[in-house]
């Protein structure tokens, strides 16, 4: 069977949202919730009976912590970049170059390894090829 519906006409389409709209109207005594960045713990168990208040003010306490916590890390200024700043020039010469010596020579020594390694091969290969 065929679909035989025609889209509906202007005014009923119209009425229709119209209905929609009012059945989408807020209620009509909307609790108002307070803002948390504004409300204590204190405030907001108050709401509650004595024995749950107790029960959840640890929780409470240690949200509003972490929540200061959050926002110190957030807000404290630190570069992110490293400056080097005054450097005290000394007599001698150090004994590495590099202030990172010990894993900088190892990743060094490995990079160079590898490369080594390639290259033993390569030449193997060509003189496999060339006999």
């Amino acid at each position: 069977m065929t679909n035989n519906r025609r889209p509906l006409a202007g005014k009923t389409r119209k009425k229709l949202e119209k209905q929609v709209k009012k059945g989408q109207k807020e209620l009509s005594n909307p609790e108002k919730v307070a803002r948390t960045d504004t409300l204590t713990p204190k405030e907001a168990l108050k709401k509650y009976p004595a024995k749950r208040q107790k029960a959840e003010k640890p929780l409470m306490d240690s949200v509003a912590k972490n929540m200061q916590i959050k926002k110190k890390k957030a807000t404290s200024k630190h570069s992110k970049r490293t400056t080097p700043g005054e450097v005290d020039h000394r007599e001698s010469p150090p004994a590495s170059i590099h202030p990172e010596s010990t894993r900088w020579k190892k990743t060094l020594d490995l990079q160079n390894k590898g490369k080594r390694k390639a290259f033993t091969a390569k030449l193997q290969k060509k003189k496999r090829l060339s006999k």
